[in-house]
């Protein structure tokens, strides 16, 4: 089940963890200057109190519209994931905030996230499942007794490319899975290699990490 919110005490948050922000490669900072040309430190909460008030009509019906985001990507999404992790994800309950500032954070622990209300449909339905995805990988591991550490979540950036291009999946997407950090590219081809093995979840995963520990 996914709950779908507006929080706008959360985008406040947001915005001060991520305005200075760069982090594998990404300017979080600059796109949300190039987004909200205003707001600084000082104003941020007057400037999102009026954004909210004034986009009320948007962010409702984008918040509807991400209704069907989800209803279009879940059953092929779940189905993957419990074909690969070999565990039923789709009876978890999630948490989908929109976003008025284009950062798209997740909170594994609390499985709740972000989106970006003006990312497209189809890019509203990526982030979704790129995040949902990232739920079942950080479950499965920790299940393996793997802590969480920075090989952890490069290998789960790196991991999404490759199952979000599952056929099935990018085609209810609509959109083509893309590596979104570009410090990790150096890494992907040669985690693609042991990916293309097609060996169990659990030898790939161990086998990628010792790969980036140790480059």
């Amino acid at each position: 089940m996914l709950k779908k919110e507006l929080k706008k005490k959360l985008d406040k948050e947001i915005y001060l963890a991520f305005r200075e922000s760069v982090f594998g490669g990404v300017d979080f900072g600059k796109k949300i200057r190039d987004e909200h040309s205003i707001i600084t430190k000082e104003n941020y909460n007057e400037y999102i109190d009026n954004f909210y008030a004034e986009h009320s009509s948007d962010l409702e019906n984008t918040l509807k519209d991400t209704e069907e985001c989800f209803d279009e990507i879940k059953d092929v999404l779940f189905l993957e994931l419990q074909k690969y992790f070999n565990k039923d994800y789709s009876k978890e309950k999630y948490i989908c905030y929109l976003s008025i500032f284009d950062c798209n954070p997740r909170y594994i622990e609390r499985k709740s996230f972000q989106v970006y209300y003006n990312r497209s449909h189809n890019m509203r339905k990526e982030v979704i499942a790129h995040e949902l995805t990232h739920f079942a990988f950080y479950d499965f591991c920790h299940k393996l007794g793997i802590k969480n550490n920075n090989a952890l979540w490069e290998l789960s950036e790196i991991f999404n490319v490759f199952f979000l291009n599952l056929p099935s999946i990018r085609n209810a997407i609509g959109a083509e899975e893309s590596l979104f950090y570009p410090d990790l590219k150096s890494k992907l081809e040669a985690i693609r290699l042991m990916w293309d093995k097609k060996v169990e979840a659990s030898e790939f995963i161990l086998n990628s990490l010792r790969y980036i520990q140790n480059i």
